[in-house]
């Protein structure tokens, strides 16, 4: 277990600071040190940091021989396989976001129209994710052209269903205690193969209203990782998070976006990530009353 553990975070380490082929390699080391029942926590992690490596990998691989938009046109059949076998939710998002900031919207709807046209497992599954991730016109043509169709992949059933799993706040019993001057929060959002989405939140108390200073989403990660790689580091640095209902997490955290916004705030973390749309897309999908299936009931870490 020491060597298993020691290799995992070394592999971190060597992830922050960009070294992602010395990361793969301590992966590998420690899943072969990790055999024993008692790592099984910790090889879960390693498998799963060893998995977002590879996607991460293969997002660049896709990136890098992409027809682009004639060759989408001409063959929305092999953009749809090839998005699809990226498999992680977080990775085929980021592909439809990408591609709709390179489309312009008539472009982007004769793309759908294709897509359509086309009408295989991976074309419906492509579809039904960007009615999830796309906005406006684009999302209703999506959802239009793909009507009747079941999401098949878990990718894509991720993203077309999503559902909150839980959440924490590191100052406060609840998001209705009385706050200090800021507010970290940890809102986990359900995804595929057992994983979540971590939006790490800070809200600024100082004014009237909770304002909310930045915020970012991590990797899909299992909930083990979560653990080790966000709540673990926030209480070691005195900012303990207690489990909160996730819907009312969500609705704070709207709130404070939307003040941030009406003060002409940045998001710091908007200039490489769609956090201020994402966040948005959650909002509408999970806000309300069907948001937090997990109120009152375990987180899916502590």
């Amino acid at each position: 277990m020491p060597d298993a553990l020691a290799s995992y975070r070394r592999a971190l380490a060597c992830l922050d600071s960009g070294d992602e082929i010395a990361a793969r390699r301590l992966v590998e080391e420690g899943l072969a040190r990790s055999w024993r029942p008692q790592c099984a926590p910790v090889r879960e992690c390693l498998d799963d940091l060893g998995a977002q490596l590879d996607g991460e990998a293969a997002l660049r691989r896709f990136a890098s021989r992409t027809p682009g938009p004639r060759g989408w046109l001409s063959r929305p059949g092999d953009l749809a396989r090839e998005v699809m076998a990226l498999r992680r939710a977080n990775l085929v998002e980021a592909v439809i976001e990408e591609v709709a900031l390179l489309l312009p919207p008539p472009v982007l709807q004769r793309l759908i129209a294709a897509l359509g046209a086309a009408r295989t497992v991976e074309t419906d599954d492509l579809l039904l994710a960007c009615a999830a991730v796309l906005d406006g016109r684009a999302a209703r043509a999506a959802r239009q052209v793909a009507a009747g169709a079941q999401a098949v992949s878990p990718a894509a059933r991720a993203l077309a269903h999503p559902r909150l799993a839980a959440a924490w706040m590191a100052s406060g019993g609840s998001p209705g205690d009385p706050p200090g001057d800021q507010q970290q929060l940890v809102l986990a959002v359900a995804r595929d193969g057992g994983r979540v989405a971590p939006l790490v939140a800070l809200i600024d108390h100082g004014d009237p209203a909770a304002v909310l200073r930045d915020a970012f989403f991590l990797p899909d990660m299992v909930p083990g990782r979560l653990d080790r790689e966000v709540l673990r580091p926030m209480a070691s640095a005195g900012l303990r998070g207690v489990p909160v209902a996730a819907g009312d997490a969500l609705a704070l955290v709207s709130t404070a976006l939307g003040s941030a916004l009406a003060r002409g705030r940045c998001i710091p973390s908007e200039a490489h990530q769609s956090v201020i749309a994402r966040m948005r897309r959650l909002q509408a999908a999970c806000g309300g009353s069907c948001a937090d299936p997990s109120a009152g009931g375990e987180p899916v870490v502590g």
